[in-house]
C-alpha cells in the first residue's frame, strides 16, 4: 500500500533522521486489559503474604474513667428443678448449713467441687463467638472456654454438701436426689487418727472475676491486628454447658427465662447472645447486651440462665 511508503529528502548538511512513529498500537486498550488479566493472575498464584498477626484486647475503661482496666464478671444460673427458681443468693458458708447451689444442681457436691473431681475437669463453660446472632446466615468464629476450677470460691462445709454433721433442722427431701445427703467417709488429720471437724472447703460456684494480672486467659480477647483480611469489630456471644459427668449440654438465655414471652417458641437472636465490640485504636474490647447497655461490670455481669424447654 502506497501509505506504507514513505520518501525522504536527506541534505548533505544535516543528515541526521528522526523518525517520530508511536509505539502503541492497541488504541482500544485490549494489550493493557491482558497485563492487567496477568498481573493479576500471577499474584493469585505466588499468594501474597496476608498479615494474620494476632493481638491481644484487654477489657476497655469504664465509661466514667473510673478504671482504666476494670475486671470482667461472669455469671451462670442454673435451674432449680424442685424449687422451679433460678437461685442467685449465694449459699450459707461455713460453719452454717448451705443450700444447693450453681453446680450442685448439675448433680456434683460440694466435697467433690473442692476436691477437683476428674468429672469437674472435664466440665467447662463454652463461649462461643459469631458474626451475627441469626443461625440462618451467622459464621461461627472463635470459642472461649471457661473450667469450674478457676470460677469464684466460697468457704462451704463439704464433707457432705448437706452438712449432715452440723445440721439441726430436718433435711430437705430433695437434697437426696442431688446425691447430697450421702455420708461421706470422715476425714482425718494427717496421723490419720484424729477426725477433723472442721469441714470448710473452698467451693467454686458458677460465677467468674477475671483480672488483668491474674487470670488473663479469661480477661483477654485475641483477635486479628488488621482489618485487611476480615473486616470484623462486633461479635455476638453465647453460652454453652458441657458437663464431663454425664456428657449433657446446656444451653442458656441472656434473660430470665421465665421473662420470655413464649419458653418454647422465641427469637433466640434476640435472648441468647451479648455483644462484643472491639476497638481496634486502644486495642480494647467491651461487651453490651442487644439493646446496647454495658455489661462485665462488678454491679452489671455478663449474666447467663439455664434453658429449661418445659414442653
Amino acid at each position: 500500500m502506497t501509505v506504507n511508503k514513505f520518501k525522504f529528502n536527506i541534505s548533505t548538511k544535516d543528515p541526521t533522521i528522526m523518525l517520530g512513529f508511536g509505539t502503541t498500537f492497541d488504541e482500544a486498550g485490549r494489550e493493557d486489559l491482558i497485563k492487567v488479566y496477568e498481573d493479576d493472575v500471577v499474584r493469585q498464584l505466588v499468594n501474597p503474604t496476608k498479615d494474620f498477626e494476632v493481638t491481644r484486647f484487654r477489657h476497655a475503661p469504664l465509661f466514667d474513667n473510673s478504671d482504666e482496666s476494670p475486671e470482667i464478671f461472669y455469671q451462670f444460673n442454673f435451674y432449680d428443678s424442685y424449687n422451679n427458681t433460678w437461685p442467685t443468693s449465694l449459699p450459707a458458708t461455713f460453719p452454717n448449713q448451705p443450700s444447693p447451689f450453681g453446680f450442685n444442681f448439675e448433680g456434683y457436691t460440694n466435697r467433690e467441687l473442692a476436691e477437683n473431681t476428674s468429672d469437674l475437669l472435664k466440665t467447662f463453660f463454652k463461649l462461643d463467638f459469631h458474626d451475627s446472632p441469626v443461625k440462618t446466615v451467622q459464621k461461627f468464629y472463635m470459642s472461649n472456654l471457661l473450667s469450674p476450677v478457676t470460677g469464684t470460691r466460697l468457704p462451704l462445709c463439704a464433707i457432705d454438701a448437706d452438712c449432715r454433721n452440723l445440721a439441726t433442722a430436718p433435711l430437705p427431701a430433695e437434697w437426696g436426689d442431688l446425691n447430697m445427703n450421702v455420708p461421706d467417709p470422715p476425714v482425718f488429720d494427717s496421723s490419720g487418727l484424729i477426725t477433723i471437724v472442721d469441714t470448710s472447703r473452698n467451693v467454686p460456684i458458677p460465677r467468674f472475676q477475671f483480672d488483668m494480672d491474674n487470670r488473663s486467659i479469661g480477661y483477654f480477647f485475641y483477635w486479628l491486628k488488621e482489618s485487611t483480611y476480615l473486616n470484623i469489630n462486633t461479635f455476638f456471644m453465647s453460652a454453652k454447658f458441657f458437663n464431663g459427668r454425664d456428657g449433657r449440654v446446656t444451653r442458656f438465655t441472656n434473660v430470665l427465662p421465665t421473662s420470655l414471652p413464649n419458653p418454647t417458641s422465641f427469637d433466640p437472636a434476640l435472648n441468647m447472645y451479648y455483644k462484643l465490640i472491639l476497638d481496634k485504636n486502644n486495642f480494647t474490647y467491651w461487651i453490651e447486651d442487644l439493646l446496647g447497655n454495658r455489661v462485665g461490670t462488678n454491679t452489671t455481669p455478663i449474666e447467663f440462665w439455664e434453658y429449661i424447654n418445659p414442653i
